[in-house]
């Protein structure tokens, strides 16, 4: 399923945009200057703070007494991050284990819109755009807006929008005889999957989740509308609820082999598989899976479903219904025994559960609401029938979700966790060292590993990390200078553009000479910081920057000297032909 959209911008178009791009990266191009500046700065600052650190960084033999001679020192310490503090999920009450962090991450099956952009430069200047829009389900982060999608039919709807990320920390942490802050919590790492167990599902969500693996899956909600369902966003082939819908008929399959592991009455249409479901007090309803992808639940509500990894059924045997029951309005309707529990078959068609049929005040659904009915004889009529596979556990099904589906894992860090720390002992826990060398402007030192780290090591993972970012901002630098030129110089690339080879080719050049400034520019901007910092690796860099703007120069000249000589040959090649 896809859909084609073709647009064309024309050559006067194409130019005016261009020309208002050149400001915009103008700015690019400023802007990077002060990045680049700041960031050399920054590792400068950095590496100092590190360096004067390592240098009076001493050593306590354990984290179990707080020596009081180490007060205000840095100093570096390993020992076992421990907790008490149970952390609980606000929507799965039951799961509350003793953790560090606790962490939930939410994903929702839905339509993806995926876009592939194809672009055609005509003679002329023009240019044509053709963009492809296809449509695939797949687990995401956030739910899909699919109102702006190009194509209809992909309609997307969350079944439980309560559930979002969230992640939870311990409020207290010791570290022996310290007390660890919120801040050095937060850095602790170390997470692990929690296994998922059925006791962890509330009572609201029941007959709606399904448990594989390290996953909870939420299905479509039991008989409607729930709470955490977004309105308005039930399935496309859901009936109105107390709209009756019109049945085929109906195979009632009771075997006593699965009833007596899970309690499930079974209601199936000829050759269609079963699907299993629950209501929220726990009883379970017969479902009907029509081919057209409709169910069928309790009070005639219906719902879309996948029929799959569910038994399909093979009716052997009827017996005769032996009972009845008068409901108000519709008069004396039969009864069906399925498993442990009697259905009353309505004069619609459907099934509805009877709730108490052993009290005095047996109830049924009908149409969203519940009314008495009176029941007559013995509910005696079953048939018969053989399963072939297992039954999934809730309306969610992992190895067929549908759309709307929610996927809920957990992880945690453990109650006890190796942690290893350079930080100045203040009192019964530790703050950041503020480094007291004038060249390193108050930067600090505040250092946390999880796991047995030397100081040796700490430091020197310190200072990796500093590098790594120093080159990384670096780049960004430089590719905003660079791209910003290209944007200046676009507006010649379109102008040759009448002759779409001919802008590729000025295109080219154009990005030639974006890397030929911006690389000397960046390279100086660099080095003009460095020599606030270090003299030496500052006029090194300067030496570069000036090499490779003799290079663009002497090339320049070069070029305009090739072009004058072929000025002058032509005259003389002229003069010669002529003789």
């Amino acid at each position: 399923m896809s859909v084609t959209e073709t647009t064309t911008q024309s050559w006067g178009s194409r130019l005016g945009s261009s020309i208002k791009g050149v400001a915009v990266g103008g700015a690019l191009f400023i802007a990077g200057i002060p990045l680049l500046f700041w960031n050399e700065g920054r590792s400068v600052k950095t590496a100092k703070a590190l360096e004067e650190g390592a240098s009076v960084c001493v050593q306590l033999p354990n984290a179990d007494t707080i020596d009081a001679a180490m007060e205000g020192k840095l100093v570096h310490v390993t020992g076992n991050a421990v907790t008490d503090d149970q952390l609980a999920d606000d929507l799965f009450t039951g799961l509350n284990p003793k953790a560090i962090r606790l962490s939930r991450k939410v994903e929702y099956y839905q339509w993806v819109e995926n876009e592939k952009t194809q672009t055609k430069k005509n003679v002329g200047g023009s240019e044509t755009t053709t963009t492809t829009y296809s449509y695939s389900k797949k687990w995401v982060s956030k739910p899909v807006d699919s109102s702006s999608f190009k194509e209809a039919g992909h309609d997307n709807q969350v079944f439980f929008a309560d559930a979002t990320n969230y992640t939870q920390h311990a409020q207290n942490v010791r570290y022996g005889a310290f007390e660890l802050t919120a801040d050095q919590i937060g850095r602790i790492s170390g997470e692990k999957p929690l296994e998922v167990k059925a006791e962890y599902i509330p009572d609201t969500l029941k007959g709606r989740v399904t448990v594989s693996g390290n996953y909870a899956y939420v299905g479509y909600p039991v008989g409607g509308m729930m709470p955490g369902m977004m309105p308005g966003m039930m399935p496309a082939m859901a009936v109105t609820p107390g709209v009756a819908p019109e049945l085929p008929t109906m195979q009632m399959v009771d075997i006593p082999s699965m009833a007596n592991q899970t309690g499930c009455p079974l209601v199936v249409v000829e050759g269609v598989q079963y699907v299993q479901t629950k209501m929220n007090g726990g009883k379970m309803l017969p479902v009907v899976a029509q081919p057209t992808g409709m169910t069928v639940v309790d009070n005639g509500v219906a719902h879309a479903v996948v029929p799959s990894q569910a038994p399909v059924l093979q009716p052997t045997e009827k017996t005769p219904i032996a009972s009845t029951a008068v409901v108000p309005n519709m008069g004396t309707v039969n009864i069906y025994r399925l498993g442990a529990f009697d259905y009353a078959k309505l004069t619609d068609g459907t099934l509805s559960v009877i709730h108490g049929s052993a009290t005095a005040t047996p109830r049924i659904f009908v149409n969203g609401n519940m009314i008495q009915i009176a029941m007559q004889g013995s509910a005696v009529g079953t048939t018969v029938g053989t399963a072939t596979t297992t039954a999934v556990q809730g309306t969610a099904n992992p190895g067929n979700p549908q759309v709307g589906d929610v996927r809920i894992s957990w992880s945690y860090i453990p109650a006890e966790m190796p942690v290893s720390i350079i930080a100045v002992q203040t009192g019964t826990t530790f703050a950041p060292y503020v480094a007291k060398d004038s060249s390193a402007d108050g930067y600090t030192v505040d250092l946390l590993e999880t796991g047995i780290k030397t100081k040796e090591q700490m430091f020197q993972n310190a200072e990796n990390a500093n590098t790594m970012m120093t080159w990384i901002l670096r780049l960004v630098g430089w590719f905003i200078m660079y791209f910003g030129i290209k944007m200046v110089l676009k507006p010649l690339e379109v102008l040759a553009d009448v002759l779409p080879i001919l802008g590729d080719i000025v295109g080219i050049g154009t990005g030639i000479v974006a890397f030929l400034i911006a690389t000397p520019v960046a390279l100086v901007t660099i080095a003009v910081a460095w020599l606030f910092y270090r003299p030496i690796l500052g006029i090194i860099l300067l030496i570069l920057a000036g090499g490779l703007i003799y290079l663009l120069i002497k090339k320049r000249n070069a070029a305009k000297a090739a072009k004058a000589a072929a000025a002058a040959e032509a005259p003389a090649a002229t003069e010669s032909a002529a003789e």
